[in-house]
């Protein structure tokens, strides 16, 4: 185990169990009570071999060990930013210490800043730190997050644009790859990192078909191209032809930006967006609510719930039915249609019965 300072603070590093080099800081800027720190964890550390003691765990060694995990899987930047809040609470905590009552105190300590399915997500992920060191790392711990009162699930938000919002929009739209995208997905129903992500090769014109190969399923999936969606893409193509022609992405940079040269994909429009958004008058609007404007218009247009599930690649039609409500008018018609009348079905009975009756009387006339 070695001593060293570093921004005028104590830490030690040494090896893990498992060969990794392990970093802590002693949070003193003594060297007398770092060296007494240092023989305590020490001491952990030998204990732990000997008797099996779990020894005293960094909160951040646990997220930094979770976060390489996973570097290379999809969603990896909102991991991060689901993270960071996490180290800022918790800091150098010792996570053999830690229950469900601290995970309360952290989600109590954040309710009052970020919404539901916010900080929702962020337990998510500390559960999901906890559970790779016990599995993956055979850390003798335990997850506080399974008995902590986490939020509920929030209700499924939709927010989506009515079309003079949605023209609006597009005239603020001060950057010329930002209107576009907004068309598109306003057409398509795409998420924002398939359109971000989408290459000249996956698409196809004589089929109108545009193949994406970076989906939330991780699926290959299809999606439709119409005409307004063909005329945006058709755009993107020649402006390439003139600005970038051996690019490879439909939303490419036209001039040089901070890390990116002309030609290089687009990898976030957050802020431009927002700031469209602000110039339109257009509040509570994140770019995901462009899906939602694709299904509620569709819907509102009389297509049925399951051919929207199917152009939005839900993978039920459960996630489908958020947008039921804003079909009134058919639900209206599919009653209308079903043409029962307990009147009329009276007066038939009534009708019936008196033939039954008049028969009966006739057939008794006749017998005298």
């Amino acid at each position: 185990m070695r001593l060293y300072k570093r921004n005028r603070v104590y830490h030690v590093t040494f090896q893990s169990n498992d060969g990794k080099q392990v970093r802590r800081s002693l949070k003193t800027r003594e060297k007398r009570i770092a060296k007494q720190k240092a023989a305590q964890l020490e001491l952990a550390i030998h204990e732990a071999q000997l008797f099996g003691k779990e020894p005293a765990r960094s909160f951040k060694e646990l997220i930094v060990n979770y976060l390489e995990a996973k570097q290379s899987k999809r969603g990896f930047e909102r991991l991060q930013y689901a993270c960071a809040p996490l180290v800022d609470y918790f800091d150098d905590s010792d996570v053999t210490r830690l229950n469900e009552t601290h995970v309360e105190q952290y989600i109590s300590w954040r309710s009052g800043v970020v919404a539901d399915g916010t900080l929702k997500r962020e337990v998510g992920a500390l559960s999901a730190a906890f559970n790779h060191a016990i599995k993956k790392q055979k850390w003798r711990i335990e997850n506080p997050c399974l008995k902590a009162e986490i939020p509920k699930e929030p209700k499924g938000r939709v927010r989506y644009l009515a079309r003079p919002e949605a023209k609006r929009l597009l005239q603020a739209a001060d950057l010329p790859y930002l209107a576009d995208f907004i068309e598109l997905a306003l057409n398509t129903g795409c998420r924002k990192g398939e359109l971000l992500n989408l290459k000249w090769e996956n698409i196809d014109f004589s089929t109108r078909l545009i193949y994406l190969d970076q989906t939330k399923s991780g699926e290959w999936q299809t999606v439709p191209i119409n005409e307004e969606a063909r005329q945006v893409l058709v755009r993107r193509m020649r402006l390439r032809e003139q600005i970038c022609p051996n690019s490879r992405w439909v939303f490419f940079h036209m001039v040089p930006a901070l890390n990116s040269k002309v030609g290089d994909r687009v990898k976030n429009i957050r802020k431009s967006f927002k700031s469209a958004c602000n110039r339109a008058g257009i509040e509570n609007f994140r770019i995901h609510d462009l899906r939602h404007t694709f299904a509620s218009w569709l819907v509102m247009k009389g297509v049925p719930l399951f051919e929207v599930s199917k152009l939005l690649r839900h993978a039920s039609i459960q996630m489908t039915e958020r947008y039921a409500h804003l079909a009134p008018d058919h639900l209206h018609d599919a009653v209308a249609s079903l043409g029962f009348s307990a009147q009329f079905q009276h007066s038939e009975e009534t009708r019936e019965n008196a033939v039954g009756q008049n028969g009966l009387k006739a057939v008794e006339n006749g017998g005298r």
